[in-house]
């Protein structure tokens, strides 16, 4: 029997590199066909060496989304609205989904943010619930997972600006959730594996919560960098939309039942565990270069 094919998209990107990781982690179930812009770009070509089957197309363009899905299972979708902007997201994501609903594929696993569903008036939460509306209408059978706060943001540049970004609207005591990106991938591969539990399913996905000073200590703990200057609070109000996703993390933010998804994935990472997987993985290899096309989140 042939293993099933599953669509990457943005398979260079964040989300999209994490999921083709899980995939070709298991090459006897699945066969994997990554969609990038550019397959002559050195990631795409390592992806290729690892065995996936790599197609140039562009998310905006249907006809070169359903070349791209033929005789495709799943599709895994994700849109960047920091490269396509607002508009040209939501253009891509519905683009996506009709290219899936008109060419027969079983199962879209999408990846949209936490808390999409409750809270209005962050552009790049607004975007991705018109999407997952969109999905929903057309009655394909599909999974959305919710990332909260990426870990990665906390080890790149200018890290400490944002760290003293939520410091400001958090303050001291209330909690961060956050998820490691190759945990996105794994609950993308656990969605395409059991369609039967996961199909019609919202998972709001994070591996730990911790405070700003928390978070600075882990940091400091395993070698990085863990120092931040709490921003004014005038200064966030003064950034209006920009600023609305760091209140609302104060006001009630993330809610992952972090217990719940280590029941599924029992090597969900904290952020401690995260780290130092991470500089373990670096002491072992070159440095990689760094993935473009995750999702438009400064902080999240």
């Amino acid at each position: 029997m042939r293993r099933p094919l599953i669509l990457v998209t943005g398979a260079t990107g964040n989300q999209g590199g994490a999921v083709v990781d899980a995939l070709l982690d298991d090459p006897d179930r699945w066969r994997v066909r990554a969609l990038t812009r550019d397959p002559s770009s050195t990631p795409a070509k390592a992806l290729a060496a690892r065995g996936a089957e790599v197609v140039a197309g562009d998310m905006a363009d249907e006809e070169a989304l359903k070349r791209a899905m033929k005789g495709a299972h799943g599709v895994f979708g994700v849109q960047n609205s920091r490269t396509a902007g607002l508009k040209g997201e939501v253009r891509q994501g519905v683009t996506l989904i009709e290219a899936a609903r008109t060419s027969g594929v079983e199962h879209v696993v999408y990846a949209s943010v936490g808390g999409a569903e409750r809270v209005r008036g962050i552009p790049h939460f607004d975007t991705k619930w018109e999407i997952e509306q969109h999905l929903r209408a057309t009655g394909l059978p599909a999974t959305v997972l919710r990332p909260t706060t990426f870990m990665e943001v906390f080890t790149m540049r200018g890290s400490s600006l944002g760290l003293g970004m939520m410091a400001a609207a958090l303050g001291p005591r209330r909690p961060l959730q956050m998820i490691a990106v190759r945990d996105i991938g794994v609950f993308a591969g656990l969605a395409f594996a059991d369609p039967d539990t996961y199909t019609g399913q919202a998972l709001e996905l994070a591996g730990d919560q911790l405070t700003v000073p928390q978070i600075a200590a882990t940091l400091k703990a395993t070698g990085r960098p863990g120092r931040y200057a709490r921003v004014p609070r005038l200064l966030l109000r003064a950034m209006g939309k920009e600023a609305r996703m760091l209140f609302w993390f104060a006001e009630s933010g993330y809610d992952a039942d972090i217990p719940a998804l280590r029941e599924r994935h029992p090597g969900l990472l904290t952020l401690k565990s995260w780290l130092t997987r991470t500089l373990h993985d670096h002491g072992r290899r070159p440095p990689q270069p760094p993935r473009h096309g995750g999702k438009g989140q400064s902080v999240a």
